[in-house]
């Protein structure tokens, strides 16, 4: 049923983790947690609702409520939001929910049913947080695929020009190379990185235009 409702989706990585089952969905959630978990708890610190409780708490338990129904991804596929904007208003729901249980609760007073309101702009915060997240994980994973490729050299010169800042004619000199040579090793390590920052934002975008959306989320920063 899934594949005749979501032809096109489902050839994203999550809606294809989403038909393996159980395990394909233990996997989404793992992906959830690494990629979102900080920029949600930046969102969060934005709203009106900082008093409910501290933030690893509170996204850690929205995390834990939202993900065990089943649907709620399934949902997502269908609203046409990228992730991490429908993680943003679920999140609301969310803090909406812990007012209402704090009232039942009696740890207040009255009942406020009252939106969620936010001070400065908590969406730019979160994608920016939600940008130093991805190339985290991508740095990480194309540090795994060079690895697994058995260039692993390549990859200790990526870092060194472009996470540490050296020029390559000291790269050279200690690795005992041309400077030419570091750099075409550079490009090597950079391609993966660069597939692996793309197949990220692709799991977020809502849309195909994965370039734009790469684009607009540097505007953001």
């Amino acid at each position: 049923m899934k594949q005749d409702v979501f032809p096109q989706t489902l050839r994203t990585w999550i809606g294809a983790r989403l038909v393996d089952g159980k395990q394909g969905r233990a996997e989404v959630n793992r992906h959830l947690m690494s990629v979102y978990l900080r920029p949600l708890k930046i969102y969060f610190l934005g709203t009106s609702e900082r008093y409910l409780g501290e933030p690893d708490d509170v996204v850690s338990g929205f995390f834990a409520d939202r993900l065990a129904r089943e649907n709620f991804l399934d949902d997502w596929i269908a609203s046409g939001l990228s992730l991490r904007r429908w993680l943003c208003n679920g999140l609301c729901f969310y803090l909406k929910e812990l007012r209402r249980q704090k009232y039942r609760d009696g740890r207040a007073a009255e009942l406020n049913d009252d939106p969620v309101t936010f001070s400065g702009d908590p969406e730019s915060a979160m994608d920016r947080a939600f940008v130093a997240e991805v190339v985290r994980v991508a740095l990480s994973e194309a540090r795994e695929r060079c690895l697994a490729d058995g260039l692993e050299e390549h990859w200790n010169v990526f870092e060194q020009h472009h996470c540490l800042g050296r020029p390559y004619a000291d790269i050279g000199l200690e690795m005992n190379m041309k400077p030419s040579r570091a750099a075409v090793m550079t490009r090597t390590a950079t391609k993966r990185f660069r597939d692996a920052l793309r197949e990220l934002i692709a799991r977020d975008a809502a849309h195909e235009d994965i370039d734009a959306e790469i684009l607009g989320l540097l505007e953001e920063d």
